[in-house]
């Protein structure tokens, strides 16, 4: 007998080869024959952000949305899952149905994020170039930027760390990108308001690129003392991941936070002759309004309209809005402060011209926001009291 005869093996022994096809049943044991076919498309087919995204957490069914079952073989100390429905206070259907409009999982997120520092960094090679620094107003400069610009710095600091105890809790891998990207840009934001002050200091001989001033406006200044407490109160005293992101995402950013970037910095500083501010902060409303789109769609598109828990989850967002809503108008107001130490410019400083930008944020919010849960708003009320702090 060969070698090869004493060693045939499955289909290369005629007689087990028969044996197999006899065992193979008439119809087919799975018919599932597509990858991720238990994921239910946002569109019409699978995309490569959710084939990538979705379910990558392990979640049982007693969480809405979980396919697996069973209880966490590791739990936290007194009990408390590995997740749990008793980390929120709103109710979904199903935890994974949220979907990023913009499709974002982590190559496509860091490659967008390279690509936009490459644009940055030939802009400022060209604006270096120029000399188009000469133009700047000293103040605006030295005063305005390396104060209110640095002390904003701290604020999309703290709401960066506010995502952090999310990022852990929340209930689907869909929300836990979007609440991670949204994070990640905060701290970007962050670190581009001290790009700002450190590229002066390469050009202008003697001036400080230090964080100390911003740091002390923010910690003891007035103008930000409301912004402050409602930071901290966000990252550290607020333990529900929704409320939190809730309040963030919905009320003190789209409303402290686009007064200061968009109507102050953006809007301000080509009246000062300050041409590199903008384009810098132009990359933060690019977060912005990334961050805007998968947020409106977990609270407005998933959980507002949630088929069974719609009226409730919309109760828990008013009332939220109701906590949250005081504190971000306070900020705002005081912030009011730093126009009244600004050189006076016809068209950007004068009242009427601050008065129409905080319409313009407080419109803003009530349409892409308040009216899309049916929340009322005084919007004259709104801007009076907001404009009370000019002084």
């Amino acid at each position: 007998m060969s070698l090869l005869e004493e060693r045939k093996r499955g289909l290369t022994d005629p007689v087990m080869a028969a044996q197999i096809l006899a065992e193979i049943p008439d119809e087919p044991l799975e018919t599932q024959r597509k990858m991720c076919y238990f994921v239910e498309p946002r569109g019409k087919r699978l995309t490569e952000y959710e084939i990538m995204t979705c379910y990558s957490q392990p979640t049982p069914d007693w969480i809405s949305g979980g396919l697996d079952w069973g209880d966490w073989t590791q739990k936290f100390h007194g009990g408390r899952p590995s997740w749990g429905n008793e980390t929120t206070e709103l109710k979904s259907s199903d935890w994974h149905q949220h979907r990023d409009p913009a499709g974002r999982w982590h190559p496509v997120y860091v490659k967008a994020k390279a690509e936009d520092w490459r644009v940055l960094q030939r802009f400022m090679e060209s604006f270096s170039a120029e000399g188009a620094l000469r133009t700047i107003d000293p103040f605006w400069r030295d005063t305005v930027l390396a104060k209110h610009l640095g002390a904003f710095g701290y604020s999309e600091y703290g709401l960066f760390n506010a995502h952090s105890s999310v990022i852990r809790d929340c209930l689907g891998d869909t929300l836990r990108s979007t609440f991670a990207f949204a994070g990640y840009d905060k701290t970007d934001n962050s670190q581009m308001t001290q790009l700002v002050r450190t590229f002066i200091a390469k050009l202008v001989p003697g001036y400080s690129d230090s964080t100390a001033p911003g740091k002390q406006e923010w910690t003891q200044g007035s103008a930000y003392k409301s912004a402050r407490e409602t930071v901290e109160k966000l990252w550290q005293e607020t333990y529900d991941w929704n409320e939190s992101m809730f309040a963030v995402h919905t009320i003190f950013d789209p409303l402290f936070g686009q007064l200061v970037r968009r109507e102050f910095f953006q809007r301000l500083a080509p009246a000062y002759g300050d041409a590199l501010t903008p384009v810098i902060l132009a990359g933060m409303q690019t977060h912005f309004h990334a961050t805007k789109d998968a947020i409106a769609d977990i609270y407005y598109h998933c959980l507002a309209n949630d088929h069974k828990h719609s009226g409730y989850n919309r109760r828990w967002m008013h009332a939220w809005i109701e906590k949250w809503l005081p504190s971000t108008v306070a900020a705002m107001a005081e912030f009011m402060s730093v126009y009244a130490t600004l050189p006076k410019r016809e068209g950007f400083t004068d009242n009427a011209s601050i008065a129409a930008s905080v319409n313009r944020v407080v419109e803003d919010w009530i349409a892409d926001y308040a009216d899309k849960i049916d929340y009322k708003v005084d919007q004259s009320k709104m801007v009076d009291t907001i404009l009370a702090g000019l002084k």
